[in-house]
């Protein structure tokens, strides 16, 4: 969370808790919590969090008193809920040993025991069992630095080497096959007869943003910037900022076909751009996002959606994000700015787009080496698991920022001057694919006519140039066209 976020919540939420009155130590001391009680803001749907899974009533106890500490704080409640899911599986290992009766009873010897046992529950996965050991060293640490965990040693502590992240997993794009059907205007028609629903999953296809943050969006979220671009202001909830993005025609479009729909639906308004559908007639609730799950599996069967060997498939509405980054980053749009647009806090998660990125064009270098060929006409091999291969990688796309050419690639690294200004195809480290065939069909007719002409001229010297490149482009052309058709 930024400090500008924290502040804000900090801000407002003590005018909230005062409007549930004397009420409020009653609701805290129940083990579940219903944030609307409470008085702090949360999403439909994601506004209770649930103690009661904690069987130890010493360890509930006080993981409610954190959790209380951490909305003070101005965490998510959505947060207070995982933190308390987490722990509860602390509370299942706990179990095992009935003799610790409390936090005076957790030692550092014991934590290395349940470090151990982590690794043995396979019921849960990497990510699970990664935020159950962060839920448990923060709660730990807190104990520490505020003596709030009465009793408890000081050595009990998990550092955070113990606490290994795992690994980032790439993006979970959805293919542009898998895309087209699901953008097709003929699909879109299919689904649920709302309007809602389907102007829902455009704004989501269109602006990659969060399922959550899009169903709470204000009836009018769109502002114009300096030259009339319309721009989307919202609340990202994920780092509790305000964020800005400029809109799609598409989009924007979208939103206003939304807006007219509300107010035909309910005249006195509502301030929400999607609001719910079932039970409100005030359109006074938002729509629920985990609604939007059950219509879209059953449009996705619909309509058929397949992947290209004609096996069905299922997508997920965050999904749409994550394509939405993938295909800026591979379209050239810088890290940080991709990182912008989707409201990262920081460039981690957009590096992992980058890392995808960074794979597509591998696998397009490779591609492009199995077609190459030098001034000679000779077909240059190359082998993908060749211990040179990395390193060639690299220069590539190094000579690539350096040199770009109109009619082929430079194969020498950049650290090298070049030897042969204005003269790549009489140059050994020239390399040229069929997608440049065009090109070099052109410049060999040009380059018959100066040379006719540099020969009529009596100009010896330029004749021999230019007969060298024309040597060049006649064994290259049919080299290429060789590729092109398919031969080796």
């Amino acid at each position: 969370m930024t400090a500008a976020g924290a502040a804000r919540h900090l801000q407002r939420r003590p005018e909230l808790l005062a409007a549930v009155g004397e009420s409020i130590e009653d609701e805290y001391a129940r083990d579940t919590w219903d944030a609307w009680r409470l008085g702090v803001p949360a999403r439909r749907g994601r506004n209770m969090a649930r103690f009661g899974v904690i069987r130890q009533p010493w360890l509930r106890e006080a993981i409610k008193a954190w959790s209380r500490f951490r909305l003070a704080a101005g965490y998510s409640f959505s947060t207070i809920d995982s933190g308390a899911q987490s722990l509860a599986r602390f509370s299942l290992f706990l179990s095992e040993h009935p003799e610790v009766d409390g936090f005076d009873r957790l030692t550092r010897d014991l934590l290395e025991r349940f470090l151990v046992w982590m690794p043995t529950q396979t019921q849960w996965g990497t990510n699970t069992r990664h935020h159950t050991l962060t839920f448990v060293k923060v709660l730990l640490d807190w104990g520490q630095r505020h003596a709030t965990l009465p009793g408890l040693p000081s050595g009990a502590v998990l550092y955070e080497e113990e606490v290994s992240r795992p690994p980032d997993l790439l993006p979970r794009f959805i293919p542009e096959y898998i895309m087209n059907q699901l953008e097709s205007e003929e699909n879109l028609a299919k689904l649920p007869s709302h309007p809602t629903v389907r102007n829902l999953v455009v704004v989501l296809m269109e602006t990659g943003m969060r399922g959550g943050d899009a169903c709470v969006l204000p009836f009018n979220p769109i502002i114009t910037d300096s030259v009339g671009w319309p721009c989307l202001r919202f609340e990202n909830s994920k780092v509790s900022t305000e964020q800005l993005i400029p809109l799609s025609d598409k989009a924007a479009t979208t939103i206003k076909a939304q807006q007219a729909y509300v107010l035909g639906r309910w005249p006195q308004g509502s301030r929400w751009l999607f609001p719910g559908i079932m039970e409100n007639p005030e359109g006074t609730k938002p729509y629920a996002h985990a609604s939007l799950s059950h219509q879209l599996g059953p449009w996705q069967k619909k309509i058929g959606l397949h992947d290209e060997s004609g096996q069905p498939v299922r997508i997920h509405a965050h999904q749409f994000r994550h394509t939405l980054g993938t295909r800026l980053i591979n379209s050239g749009v810088p890290q940080h700015v991709v990182q912008k647009l989707l409201g990262h806090a920081s460039p981690r998660m957009t590096a992992r787009y980058a890392a995808l990125y960074d794979r597509t064009v591998r696998e397009a270098f490779e591609n492009y080496c199995r077609q190459r060929v030098n001034t000679g006409g000779e077909h240059l091999v190359y082998e993908p698991d060749a211990l040179t291969a990395d390193a060639e990688w690299v220069k590539h796309n190094l000579a690539r920022i350096r040199d770009s050419l109109p009619n082929g690639y430079c194969g020498r690294p950049p650290q090298q001057d070049c030897p042969h200004p204005n003269a790549c195809l009489t140059c050994p480290d020239f390399q040229t694919t069929p997608e440049f065939l065009d090109i070099h069909r052109k410049h060999a007719a040009s380059n018959r006519r100066l040379l006719a002409r540099a020969e009529a001229d009596g100009q010896f010297r330029l004749a021999d140039n230019l007969r060298r490149v024309q040597d060049s482009l006649e064994r290259i052309i049919p080299a290429l066209v060789a590729i092109q058709d398919g031969g080796e």
